[in-house]
């Protein structure tokens, strides 16, 4: 198996550990098309695009990958209640920051030695679908390794 397939299991582990009340969207690259009781508190982690960073170590090659991670959960408050919505807003960015924070600690995922894993951007609070009962985060993350 590859250190990149391994990594990928090592961040699920990590996010797991972290956000052990959310459940894991069975589709990372098309979030509204998963099952609403999985986006009622859901993570995804899905594999994004990666760089050969042109370094050299014998012959392996040392890849910088980026890693989509999305967190979503039921928005309960009413419209019109700006304290509440903000509650809920800013509960998901806590729990999101969960992970990046850790991400930052981290020396290997998956048994596999990274030389620097992190938090790299997000795009904010979303809201899903007609009816915007989910809100969103998502982020991309990465982690830098040799292959």
């Amino acid at each position: 198996m590859s250190n990149g397939s391994l990594i990928f299991d090592g961040l699920i582990t990590l996010i797991e550990s972290k956000l052990p009340a959310y459940h894991r969207m069975a589709d990372a690259y098309d979030i509204e098309s998963n099952e609403i009781l999985t986006l009622e508190q859901g993570y995804s982690l899905g594999i994004a695009g990666g760089e050969n960073t042109e370094r050299t170590m014998c012959d392996n090659l040392y890849i910088n990958r980026a890693y989509n991670f999305t967190v979503s959960k039921l928005y309960t408050a009413l419209e019109t209640d700006p304290v509440a919505r903000a509650t809920q807003e800013k509960a998901l960015y806590e729990d999101a920051f969960l992970v990046w924070r850790e991400l930052q600690k981290v020396t290997a995922l998956g048994g596999v030695q990274v030389f620097s894993a992190k938090y790299i951007t997000d795009e904010g609070i979303e809201y899903l679908g007609d009816d915007q009962k989910i809100i969103t985060i998502v982020s991309a993350i990465s982690a830098e390794y040799f292959e």
